[in-house]
């Protein structure tokens, strides 16, 4: 059965996750990628195609060409980030006790996020603005002449620059054209929010296995279902 909804909960929805054995630093996992996606492990300079499967830490960048694009999923709850093509973004996640406190940092692209049962803070960090939250779905478009574009498709945004701190509600849209400007907030425009097409297809598990700081292997499973391609 196909779903078609907006959010990248459409795309991927997640219906468990289950550790068998959870490593200190692990802080992500991929769970699509297609087309050409890199990854740069911190303190690496050489890139390493991102695959489904891999598992993400602290640090990692991720950069996504044309026709491409991943999805990930944080390990300490359901926080769901889609990045798509032509996009570049860093990843920090600090864990503390059994949460993790998420920022991502974006130098230009399309992301949608999405918030089910979030577990610590979760940020994205823009050349112009900062946008934090505790339960919602939003897009993030930083384009490339600079400006930052936020949609807000469920729950409430915050957002915070030089020029102060803006909320957005459902169904609106924030735009910033520079860190110490005053933003632009309108309703929506229905041709402005990015395609998310793609469906839901069957229940699916994902084994991992990857090495700690430590260098010990572990392993953890999860379910999850994978989008229908066309």
């Amino acid at each position: 059965m196909r779903f078609s909804l907006i959010f990248s909960y459409i795309l991927i929805s997640i219906l468990s996750l289950v550790f068998i054995v959870q490593a200190a630093d692990a802080v992500a996992v991929v769970l699509n990628s297609r087309g050409k996606v890199s990854l740069f492990r911190a303190k690496e300079t050489k890139a390493q195609d991102l695959r489904k499967g891999t598992v993400l830490y602290d640090g990692d960048k991720i950069r996504t060409a044309g026709a491409s694009l991943c999805a990930i999923k944080f390990t300490d709850d359901k926080s769901l980030l889609r990045i798509k093509e032509n996009s570049s973004c860093t990843i920090e996640a600090k864990k503390e006790k059994e949460q993790t406190n998420k920022n991502i940092i974006v130098e230009v692209g399309t992301f949608l996020a999405s918030l089910v049962q979030p577990k610590g803070k979760f940020t994205i960090t823009t050349p112009t603005s900062v946008a934090s939250v505790k339960g919602t779905q939003w897009w993030t478009i930083q384009m490339q002449d600079g400006r930052t574009m936020y949609i807000c498709l469920e729950g409430l945004v915050d957002l915070d620059n030089a020029a102060g701190k803006f909320l957005v509600k459902e169904g609106q849209t924030a735009l910033f054209t520079g860190e110490d400007k005053t933003p632009e907030i309108r309703l929506t425009k229905a041709d402005e929010i990015p395609s998310d097409e793609e469906g839901v297809g069957d229940l699916k598990s994902l084994e991992i296995e990857f090495k700690d700081a430590d260098g010990k292997t572990r392993k953890m499973i999860i379910d999850y279902q994978e989008e229908n391609q066309e």
